[in-house]
């Protein structure tokens, strides 16, 4: 499985040990999030971003270690949109963005409620938000299994849409063909196991696992 890592530039506390992964694994950098790689001894395949945050000399110093491509700081896309387009032109089985949450409000808001732009909805199965304490995925109309997170006590199921028969499976508050409107939050649910299963109709959900 192609698997390519996104890191953005929100908070370093917010930030998972990412030591855990798979060390082959390429990453993008993306304005501050490049120089959060190259300070953990990681060097991105491209760095990409307005750079507004980087002073001259910290993006000269990126510049000899990798491909750089800077763009205006005023411009429709946000840094975090242009890395995730990048990313996806290379046709990647799966996506993780780190340093996407946590932080400033605007930019919690603006990294998921980018998720829910047409364009991506053909792709959101591909993308994860990962942080200290959350993962964080959205889901098309259908039947999924899901895996707990050995670290991640709760499960929430937020509705971005209305969303119609909505059955969960394997949690510890099931339910079974139920609608809910745009907003609901189902949050505080876990998984009686290892796995749990979930299936709508139609609408869209936020799926979180998540600690304390």
């Amino acid at each position: 499985m192609k698997t390519l890592h996104i890191m953005v530039g929100g908070p370093e506390l917010e930030l998972p040990d990412i030591s855990q992964y798979d060390k082959t694994i390429p990453w993008i950098g993306v304005d501050r999030g490049a120089i959060r790689l190259t300070n953990r001894g990681i060097t991105p395949i491209i760095a990409m971003g307005d750079f507004d945050s980087l002073s001259k000399p910290e993006l000269a110093h990126l510049k000899t270690l990798t491909e750089v491509t800077e763009f205006p700081a005023e411009k429709d896309e946000t840094d975090t949109e242009i890395g995730l387009q990048w990313a996806l032109a290379q046709q990647p089985d799966l996506i993780r963005i780190f340093g996407a949450t946590g932080g400033r409000l605007d930019h919690l808001l603006a990294n998921i409620m980018m998720l829910m732009q047409p364009r991506y909805l053909d792709v959101i199965s591909k993308i994860e938000l990962i942080d200290r304490y959350n993962y964080i995925k959205m889901y098309m109309p259908g039947e999924y299994t899901v895996s707990r997170i050995p670290d991640k006590k709760y499960a929430a199921f937020i509705t971005m849409a209305d969303v119609t028969k909505l059955t969960l499976k394997g949690f510890k508050y099931p339910l079974t063909e139920a609608d809910y409107p745009f907003g609901a939050a189902l949050s505080s649910n876990e998984f009686l196991d290892e796995q749990g299963t979930f299936s709508f109709q139609t609408g869209l959900i936020l799926f979180i696992q998540s600690n304390d």
